[in-house]
């Protein structure tokens, strides 16, 4: 027992002199190693500043759509154009102007403003339009250093065949292209995989994920889906020289009319076939919003949003194999033919329908109106 007693005095004398050893190193050393302030009083780190958080595209297209317009002439031709500044200038292209000094300008809610060609260029397919119904509106946001690469992802903006607020999206697919369509030299241009028509020429080309406009949709290749954009960097000194200083006259241009010039004089049919793919193209890339508008009022109303996205919940992809425009009376029927990838029940089907669209104006648009299909039979197929 005297033993136990004496060893464990010795570990508790022991033990105090470490727990003594360690308060004083706490005390008198470790306040001189430590540096940093208290948490509360460090300065709040601004995450949203470090971290941009990107838009999403629909964002981007939504806040976009509200700052191009349609540009009418009174030969009916069509172009488009997009808010510049706060003075309510709109940049077009040359050739969708050219030879007039008054336009009217027709924004995404149907409202029509006039407009005067304050500048516009001979040599490069540029122009500006004053209009000041859209004085003081915050323009949208204009690229100003070139650093556009290969493969950047692109949404292409305009009134297409005069569908306004038509969106499509496409690559950068080549860079420093150079050609000429009398009397303009397009001199390193973008190359764009997204489709353009008569109609989209001085429409906005915007980078998907930053939403800066990168350039200005001018022409394209025939029938092929390759368009020309011009870069915004080329003709931002000139735009801006025009917006100081409007030209006091405007130059002619003698070799541009109006069935020359690319302005487009398309008919309905050709107007209900390009809608009706154009719906679609925007079911196929999930844009059900964007197919929705297309669809006339009677039609939203007797269908909601919600059920007619519902429609398309087992919907994998669609692809418009064949379509045929029929104008009758006060219409266009649009008969599409498609191919559908289906799942259900967790397995992928491909089925073919034949879908009959009636398409006709409503408020001075094209809209697409309640129609009736039928899935195609290896029968009917043949036939």
């Amino acid at each position: 027992m005297n033993r136990a007693w004496i060893i464990s005095l010795a570990l508790t004398f022991c033990v105090l002199v470490a727990g003594g050893i360690g308060l004083y190193y706490v005390i008198d050393k470790v306040p001189a190693q430590i540096q940093a302030a208290p948490v509360l009083s460090d300065p709040q780190v601004n995450k949203s500043s470090e971290e941009q958080v990107p838009k999403k595209t629909k964002d981007i297209i939504y806040e976009s759509q509200k700052l191009v317009v349609q540009i009418e002439l009174e030969d009916g031709s069509i172009g488009s154009g997009f808010l510049y500044n706060e003075q309510g200038d709109v940049i077009t292209n040359a050739h969708v102007v050219a030879n007039n000094k008054d336009v009217t300008v027709m924004t995404t809610e149907s409202k029509e403003m006039p407009g005067e060609v304050i500048g516009i260029s001979r040599d490069t397919d540029v122009a500006v339009v004053r209009v000041p119904g859209l004085k003081g509106k915050q323009p949208l946001p204009i690229l100003e250093e070139d650093n556009v690469e290969l493969l950047d992802e692109v949404l292409a903006l305009g009134s297409p065949l005069g569908l306004q607020n038509t969106v499509t999206r496409g690559e950068i697919s080549g860079l420093n292209r150079h050609l000429q369509i009398d009397p303009f030299e397009y001199d390193d241009v973008y190359q764009i995989s997204a489709p353009i028509s008569p109609g989209n020429s001085g429409g906005p080309l915007i980078n998907s994920n930053t939403g800066e406009v990168i350039g200005i949709n001018s022409a394209k290749i025939g029938q092929e889906t390759i368009g020309f954009s011009i870069p915004i960097t080329s003709v931002l000194p000139m735009v801006k020289q025009w917006s100081e200083q409007p030209m006091e006259s405007l130059p002619d241009f003698p070799e541009l009319t109006s069935s020359s010039s690319a302005k487009g004089n398309v008919t309905d049919a050709e107007q209900a076939t390009y809608l009706v793919q154009y719906f679609y193209d925007s079911i196929n890339q999930g844009d059900f919003v964007t197919a929705y508008s297309l669809l006339g009022n009677s039609r939203q109303e007797d269908t909601s949003f919600e059920q007619f996205r519902s429609g398309y919940y087992n919907t994998l992809s669609v692809k418009v194999d064949n379509l045929v425009a029929d104008p009758k009376d006060n219409k266009i029927e649009v008969t599409a033919f498609l191919t559908a990838e289906e799942t259900k029940n967790g397995e992928v089907s491909i089925k073919k329908y034949k879908v009959t669209h009636p398409v006709k104006y409503e408020n001075k648009s094209l809209k697409i109106f309640e129609g009736s299909g039928e899935e195609l039979t290896a029968e009917s197929k043949s036939e």
